[in-house]
């Protein structure tokens, strides 16, 4: 049975987790392959044990000291577990959360990060294996510790280490896209209108409005917002739904019915809700809520 144990998470001011922190411990064997995806930024330290991760484009071997990283929306899975099990711990957070650090010039990172959480370098193979990876364990560990103790300004020291995780990333692994082409301006754009879809996602939202906020006929938005996400709208937009459903589901001492969980999100009918969620997190909302797992959050 996969065991999980929190190590501790930062929210925003509504206690939605922005990052998050724990240790999973799964057993031995053969596990489905899950098509699931999810908006948060995922790096995943492995502390003992083997196994498979399976990606889109490479099936990845797992070992104790291997760090792993996945950009949003990034299809990946463990399928395969060795015989002494698989002890990792996983480092999530929202794109919001690098959006919402209190950095706004034009060389800021915050703005930077919206296409860098989106996507990468395609020579990037998601896995680094432990050879080279003691700076980004040290980093984790750094995390693991703020998170763990909450000392005074922990939340501040943790932004401060993910930051130098990230920018290890860029310049020791080459994660980065670098020119993607995309203007500081388009980038502006995007992030007024992300940051109005990350608090008016669970409403009726048109394209129309969206194209008008960014200021950009709603053709050329539509491509532009694909461009720094990797995702059409309403791929981003149904994401965005169902991370918050999921989070309802399996919510302690929460016992919603599908069909006011499907309506608090932003759909009019279960028939849709369980379709758009099946495909997001590869099971439907009944079975993930039998499951018991967080698979998202």
């Amino acid at each position: 049975m996969t065991t999980t144990y929190d190590i501790g998470s930062i929210t925003d001011a509504h206690g939605i987790p922005l990052l998050k922190m724990w240790r999973v411990d799964i057993p031995a064997g053969k596990r489905i392959l899950r098509q699931h995806h999810h908006l948060n930024f995922e790096i995943m330290r492995v502390n003992g044990g083997s196994g498979i991760y399976t990606t889109s484009s490479a099936k990845h071997p797992i070992s104790a000291g291997d760090v792993f990283v996945f950009s949003s929306n990034e299809f990946h899975c463990i399928t395969d577990v060795g015989k002494d099990g698989l002890q990792i711990t996983n480092l999530h957070f929202d794109p919001v959360y690098l959006r919402s650090t209190p950095y706004h010039t034009n060389d800021s990172f915050s703005l930077r990060s919206l296409n860098f959480c989106f996507g990468h370098n395609p020579s990037f193979l998601s896995r680094i294996p432990a050879g080279n990876s003691m700076n980004l364990t040290g980093l984790l560990s750094n995390i693991e510790q703020e998170l763990t103790n909450q000392k005074q300004e922990f939340a501040l020291s943790v932004n401060s280490y993910l930051n130098l995780l990230l920018i290890l990333l860029i310049r020791d692994f080459g994660y980065a896209e670098g020119n993607t082409g995309i203007s500081h301006d388009q980038l502006q754009c995007i992030q007024q209108v992300l940051s109005y879809i990350d608090s008016h996602f669970a409403e009726k939202i048109s394209l129309q409005e969206l194209s008008l906020l960014a200021g950009l006929s709603p053709n050329y938005f539509c491509t532009l917002f694909k461009q720094v996400s990797g995702m059409t709208l309403w791929n981003y937009i149904n994401a965005k739904r169902i991370e918050k459903a999921a989070r309802l589901i399996i919510a302690d001492g929460v016992h919603e019915n599908m069909i006011d969980i499907a309506a608090e999100c932003g759909y009019n009918n279960t028939a849709n809700f369980n379709k758009v969620f099946k495909k997001v997190t590869g099971m439907t909302p009944r079975e993930y809520r039998n499951s018991g797992q967080g698979l998202i959050s």
